[in-house]
């Protein structure tokens, strides 16, 4: 019964103590009625907690309609009561756990809910665990006032930790916290005032400006009309002499979308531009009639002026055509649209920068200029009239969707119309503005929270702690004069170690306890040894404890161990970025080094003295050549050039060069390639990298040596391909061979085996049986993920001690009609182009290639012209309406690379080839859906071999050609 009363009359004063929350800034404030509750959660238990948490948190809901916090206030009470009862956790420690397990819950309710669409859903988030960290720190604070604590213990509390320590604790957290969060809110509250007040200003001025821009607009069109009218009166009554000069003056006049000239019946007698014929009298306009009374110049009132269907509504101003004696002969009408007007007051503050929304209103509430269409249509009605001024946020209705927004607005009038300007703000400026206060004050509460929990530990464990030892040791001893050896300090000669670190009254205290202790406990020392179920006991907890370590530092591992490789996967990433680029500059090199080699052959005599150098200059080169094929394929440069239709056999070889420079004498590799010419539509490096892992794991295999085989055969028999396991797992291997010509490519060894429990797991990610830093587990999952891109399978036999064998499937492509010729299949003839010679366009960025690539076709007889990049190339082409015969063009290039400037070239000019050159090429580059045919040739190539891969593109577009027009 007092716990429930005490429980009733903590909600009553938490009730009242929320109506006055302390605000911090816009829609900021901390509240402190969970205080009392948090105050029973800790004393009489976390159900009583509740109740008073349950009536505390009602304020939210009468108050401000905010029910959100009535559900965090009354868990936070269980949460806090509960861990600091059962667990004798510390309060602070409590509350911080249960925000941590709710932060989740609190994003989803204030940031991706929408509850907070200005942007303060994160802030607001936030506050909640700072308010509540607050708040328990006071509330287990307040409780080491001894006159509190008393009064509850009075109605039945229990205290945590109701020790001098704990008290002094407490006591210090109060003293030190109260002052430092009062502080961070005073200074956060005149922060926020601050960046409010300077929006206001900024708010202000906008207006000003809007509409001091809307008088002078309205003034030169006021003039521009007065002045045409003067003109006018001199003129003759010629209506095509008036049609001339109203031409004329609307070349200057750029106010106006339409100028008019009607006589005093209204009939249109000029126009500028010529309007139909339903629009050739206005004698109805009343700012017409107007003007024809002797106005000087009539502004319609708004958008009065008439205007066809489909057009823009206008504002008309309209001045008289006065005679000599002063009567009236016409009216000249000129007529701004609202589109028009909008423009020109979006132009007249673009360059102020402030994210404001200007609208301009007409007597009719009607939205005549805006710099925000998409939020406030021309033409449709807003309550911005039902507004006078406003300093203040408020919530407004968007024309556009219908929805209200809250934005900050500042009404001015324009003197000679009477339009109204508006600036809007939205109210998500104030908050982002005021993040630089809100986010550091609080970051700083919490921060102060632990800080002084930690220093007043501290001080207390230096100077009381002691003395609660003291007290709890004489406890024991009261009781169990025999466990005086047992808790006691011995110091290794048998004395009591001085406490150095404590004040000089205390330590001279604990001594001489210490002393009388020791010599009570020596009478009673024989006892202690058949106290065998204490051995026991401790036995028991140092084997837990062991147990507790050895699990621990398993999972420590375990987690190193990912950590570590995952680390190693992003350094072989970051590697083989830095290879694929070097790859890329080092192919522009062996371009220009293999080019001109073979252009210096093929102008010399075999006998030639200087050949001899230039065979070994080339041959180094062609070396190269194969280093780079090779860091292009470790580095996986290709992963997003083209897919290649190719001759499986070429790459099957290429790898084997690799590889032999890598084995040693004890490991042996044969080759047997009985599937005969096959081709495969893959990308060659990736395949190469697939068949050199394969390979370099057979040899990790076979640590004492032993026999690896590489074969290839056409699978004629889909019931011979059976056992192992078909990666990816659930592939229905015997479909795949009945749906398609299938080439198999086997790679098996003499080594070890591969166990049946890691066969399962053979192609996951970060899986490696290697030693530590002797592999990454990434070799097979990416050859798995290259051989399913290139639309094959693969299948694992093995058997422990006997070795394994990979069988890779994939489907077989059929052969392509012309290839790239080997170097030297074409002698150059080096003779000057003919003016019947076909031209060809080279774009290249770096000078030296493209310098190269036009020496060969020159060589070749071509008339070459050359381009420094895509942009350029295209300039020349349009210049020449396209008349080129073939058009040459590395992938990566700056501005427009080679497939955007392709695509430019077959959008206007279909039947224009294009042939790409490339050494590197990632989907920056190409694009996810761009696919190369056999337009590409990669670099380093011969002088030989881009003249014969011109001439074969040549060929085969004029026969295609050839074959069209029969058609």
């Amino acid at each position: 019964m007092p716990a429930a009363l005490a429980a009733l009359v903590a909600g009553g004063l938490g009730l009242g103590l929320n109506a006055f929350p302390l605000s911090i800034g816009s829609d900021l404030h901390f509240i402190f009625g969970p205080i009392f509750p948090l105050i029973i959660a800790l004393t009489f238990g976390p159900l009583y907690g509740m109740v008073a948490a349950l009536l505390a948190g009602l304020a939210t809901v009468w108050l401000w309609g905010h029910g959100l916090a009535l559900p965090f206030l009354v868990a936070q009470a269980f949460v806090v009561g509960w861990c600091v009862r059962r667990w004798k956790w510390r309060a602070l420690f409590a509350d911080a756990v249960f925000w941590v397990g709710i932060s989740p819950l609190l994003y989803f309710l204030h940031v991706r809910s929408g509850v907070y669409p200005d942007g303060l859903g994160p802030a607001v988030a936030f506050k909640y665990v700072v308010n509540g960290l607050l708040c328990t720190t006071l509330a287990d604070s307040s409780l080491g006032w001894p006159a509190f604590g008393r009064l509850l213990a009075r109605y039945g509390a229990r205290l945590p930790e109701n020790t001098m320590a704990a008290r002094l604790t407490r006591v210090l957290t109060l003293v030190a916290v109260v002052p430092a969060c009062a502080l961070s809110a005073w200074y956060a509250h005149a922060a926020s005032n601050q960046q409010e007040q300077e929006v206001r200003a900024e708010l202000t001025t906008q207006t000003r400006f809007v509409a001091n821009v809307l008088s002078d607009k309205l003034l030169v069109a006021r003039q521009d009309v007065t002045i045409l009218a003067e003109r006018l009166s001199e003129m003759p009554d010629d209506p095509a002499a008036v049609a001339r000069r109203l031409q004329r003056y609307h070349q200057h006049a750029f106010l106006f979308e339409t100028l008019l000239v009607a006589d005093t019946a209204g009939k249109v007698i000029a126009s500028s531009p010529v309007v139909s014929e339903p629009q050739l009298n206005v004698a109805g306009h009343p700012y017409l009639q107007a003007a024809l009374s002797g106005q000087n110049v009539v502004i319609s009132d708004g958008l009065h002026c008439p205007v066809p269907a489909g057009k823009d509504p206008c504002i008309a101003f309209a001045a008289p055509i006065r005679l000599p004696d002063g009567s009236v002969r016409g009216v000249v009408e000129g007529r701004m649209t609202t589109t028009q007007l909008s423009r020109l007051l979006s132009g007249s503050v673009a360059h102020r920068g402030e994210p404001f929304h200007l609208v301009v209103l007409d007597w009719q509430s009607q939205v005549l200029a805006t710099n925000r269409p998409d939020l406030f249509p021309l033409l449709a009605k807003t309550r911005l009239s039902d507004i006078r001024a406003y300093d203040r946020a408020l919530w407004l209705p968007i024309p556009a969707s219908g929805q209200e927004a809250r934005f900050w607005v500042w009404q001015e009038r324009e003197p000679e119309t009477g339009w109204r300007c508006y600036a809007l703000v939205p109210f998500a400026v104030v908050h982002q503005r005021a993040a630089t206060v809100f986010i550091p004050f609080l970051l700083a509460i919490p921060f102060v929270l632990f800080v002084v929990a930690w220093a007043s530990g501290v001080t207390v464990r230096r100077v009381m702690r002691p003395l609660d030892e003291l007290t709890a040791t004489a406890r024991v001893l009261a009781t169990d004069p025999e466990r005086a050896p047992d808790i006691l300090p011995d110091s290794p000669n048998g004395q009591t170690l001085p406490a150095t670190q404590l004040p000089a009254e205390i330590a001279h205290l604990t001594e001489a306890f210490h002393a009388m202790a020791r010599q009570v406990g020596k009478t009673m020392s024989y006892l202690r040894a058949t106290n065998i179920e204490l051995e026991i006991a401790r036995q028991r907890l140092e084997d837990a404890r062991d147990n507790l370590e050895r699990e621990l530092a398993a999972r420590t591992a375990e987690i190193e161990r990912r950590e570590e490789a995952r680390l190693r996967s992003q350094k072989l990433e970051l590697l083989g970025h830095l290879t694929g680029g070097i790859a890329h500059n080092f192919n522009n090199l062996l371009t220009v080094i293999l080019s001109y080699s073979s252009l210096e052959l093929s102008r010399r005599a075999p006998d030639d003295p200087a050949c001899k150098g230039l065979q070994s200059i080339r041959r180094a080169a062609e070396r190269g050549r194969d280093l780079v094929k090779q860091l292009m394929a470790y580095s996986r440069a290709s992963e997003a050039s083209a897919a290649l239709c190719f001759p499986l056999h070429d790459a099957l070889r290429t790898v084997q060069g690799m590889v032999e420079r890598l084995f040693n004498e004890e490991v042996e590799l044969t080759t047997n390639f009985a599937a005969g010419e096959v081709f495969v539509y893959a990308i060659p490096q990736e395949l190469e990298q697939v068949f050199l892992n394969l390979l370099v794991n057979a040899r990790d295999a076979m640590p004492n040596g032993g026999t690896i085989s590489l074969e290839t055969t056409l699978v004629t028999d889909a019931a011979a391909e059976a056992g192992g396991v078909v990666f990816p797992a659930g592939s229905r291997l015997e479909d795949f061979l009945a749906a398609q010509p299938v080439v198999r490519i086997s790679v098996r060894d003499t080594g070890t085996g591969i166990p049946p429990e890691v066969m399962a797991r053979l192609c996951e990610p970060f899986f490696t049986t290697k030693e530590q830093h002797k592999g990454t587990g990434l070799g097979l999952s990416t050859a798995l993920g290259t051989i399913t891109s290139a639309g094959g399978l693969l299948r694992v036999e093995s058997e422990v001690g006997k070795g394994t064998a990979f069988h890779v499937y994939l489907p077989v492509a059929e052969q392509p009609a012309s290839g790239v010729p080997t170097s030297g299949s074409h002698r150059l003839s080096f003779l000057k182009p003919s003016a019947q010679a076909q031209r060809v366009l080279v774009v290249e960025d770096d000078p030296d290639v493209r310098a190269t690539v036009g020496a060969a076709l020159l060589a070749g007889g071509f008339a070459v012209v050359e381009a420094r990049d895509g942009q350029a190339a295209w300039n020349i082409i349009q210049q020449q309406a396209g008349r080129f015969d073939l058009v040459v063009t590395d992938v990566r290039m700056p501005n427009v690379n080679g497939v955007q400037l392709a695509s430019s070239i077959w959008e206007t000019y279909p039947d224009l080839p294009v042939l790409f050159i490339s050494g590197y090429a990632d989907r920056e580059d190409t694009g996810q859906s761009f696919a190369f045919r056999d337009n590409l040739i990669y670099k380093p190539f011969t002088a030989a071999e881009i003249v014969e891969k011109v001439k074969s593109m040549m060929d085969r577009n004029a026969a295609e050609y050839v074959t069209r027009e029969t058609e």
